[in-house]
């Protein structure tokens, strides 16, 4: 499928999934006797629309914008009535049914015949109020401020986000996140699962090897307070070894004698690989120090085949992952995250799963674009896409239908060279007051 063709997929696929909710959208409608049945400026349809493809600016200006700066505009309170009427479960809805639909459209990038999955959270800061007990935080004797917490699921080699969990952040527990949507993962293709630090736990690697899960996940250093801590692991010291423990809460006379068999867990740890019939569970893993840069090593736990991957490719391996980061950032500045159009939460959950949707339709057209422009580049540097300028181009792709804007080839026009060995420290520089001493002129 060509690059056009493709875009037209990835757009239809979309305008479908809309008007496939729109066709059940009783189930996310707070009065569904009531709320859509009028023939409205709004229609449930475009006001999903509105909700994907309004940027930063303010809400009154962004229905200009949408609506072509027409003398019939609705104004911003027409739009948060009919919002109001929405459930967030709705675009949320929306997010699954699109996702699903997209991975399906192309052949995806597999490493070494598996697709790889990088889990990680990232706060957003939401507007405040301080009426939402959930996402409040007191800040000091400053006024405080509000924020969720999302935990991704991404596609490190197809650049889209394959699952999400959205809860406030203080309640937010990323391994349980983490584990509810490994049990919800559903897929004919092999999967390797990426993780950083903060997702090392025995409930973790016990529940992926239950589910027959591969992973790969970075630990904490034998010195800290990790799992590594608690055997007799050298530090810097070895390359490939493994790690064979039977867990358990109990802690009889055998189990106490045989420390360097048996592996006991708190009773107030959280382990639902235990039951009553039999409290012990054989945890067998391989440990890895890779040395990551001159002088910088670092620890993980996997159950990849040895053979299959040895020391050099979990290193690349576990390189994808840092995509994942790239990512939070392409969709907090680029694909606007971190602006909302309302305080209410559940205003700010609806356009969350909103950007989610466009970021996974921005990224969809731009990759596949990507691939032939690169190979056709013959300039000094290697070549990319700015993503930031095929987001606008994408957006309006979507909005228009008269087929007068081909994303291709303005997209492709638009590259920037890549220089993965820059670096340079961050300038940090002190904050000022603004003062009032201008008026002394």
């Amino acid at each position: 499928m060509n690059d056009q063709a493709y875009a037209e997929t990835v757009k239809k696929t979309l305008l479908d999934c809309i008007t496939d909710l729109d066709s059940v959208k009783w189930l996310f409608l707070k009065h569904p006797e009531t709320d859509f049945t009028r023939d409205w400026k709004f229609s449930f349809q475009k006001l999903v629309k509105i909700m994907l493809l309004i940027d930063g600016g303010s809400l009154q200006n962004e229905l200009m914008k949408y609506f072509s700066f027409a003398d019939d505009t609705p104004t911003k309170s027409a739009f948060c009535q009919q919002r109001a009427k929405v459930l967030p479960e709705a675009i949320r809805f929306l997010f699954s049914t699109f996702t699903e639909r997209l991975e399906a459209l192309d052949t995806p990038k597999l490493f070494h015949g598996y697709r790889i999955l990088a889990a990680d959270g990232s706060d957003i800061n939401i507007p405040y109020n301080p009426l939402d007990a959930e996402t409040f935080h007191k800040n000091g004797d400053n006024r405080g401020y509000n924020q969720l917490h999302l935990n991704a699921f991404y596609d490190a080699l197809n650049g889209i986000y394959a699952d999400c969990v959205l809860e406030s952040d203080r309640k937010s527990h990323e391994r349980a996140a983490f584990i509810t949507m490994v049990d919800r993962y559903r897929s004919s293709i092999p999967t390797i699962f990426l993780a950083d630090r903060g997702y090392e736990s025995y409930q973790v690697f016990a529940h992926l090897i239950r589910s027959g899960q591969r992973f790969l996940i970075r630990l904490k250093e034998p010195s800290s307070n990790g799992i590594l801590s608690t055997y007799d692991f050298p530090d810097r010291e070895f390359d490939d070894l493994n790690l064979e423990t039977i867990l358990t809460h109990r802690q009889t006379k055998e189990v106490l004698a045989n420390r360097d068999i048996y592996t006991v867990i708190p009773d107030d740890s959280k382990c639902d690989f235990f039951n009553l019939d039999n409290p012990f569970f054989p945890l067998s893993l391989r440990i890895l120090c890779i040395e990551v840069s001159d002088g910088v090593f670092e620890y993980f736990a996997t159950n990849l085949d040895r053979d299959e991957f040895p020391p050099d490719v979990i290193k690349e391996l576990y390189h994808l992952r840092w995509s994942e980061e790239n990512s939070f950032r392409e969709l907090k500045y680029t694909i606007d995250l971190v602006h909302f159009h309302g305080r209410k939460r559940e205003s700010v959950e609806q356009e969350t799963w909103a950007r989610l949707i466009l970021y996974n339709y921005c990224e969809a057209i731009t990759r596949h674009i990507a691939v032939s422009e690169q190979g056709s580049s013959k300039r000094k540097h290697v070549q990319k896409i700015n993503f930031a300028t095929a987001a606008c181009i994408c957006k309006a792709f979507l909005k228009r239908s008269d087929g007068e804007i081909n994303p291709c080839r303005l997209i492709g026009r638009f590259l920037i060279p890549v220089r993965p060995d820059r670096s340079a420290p961050r300038k940090l520089k002190p904050q000022s007051a603004k003062t009032f001493l201008y008026r002394a002129a």
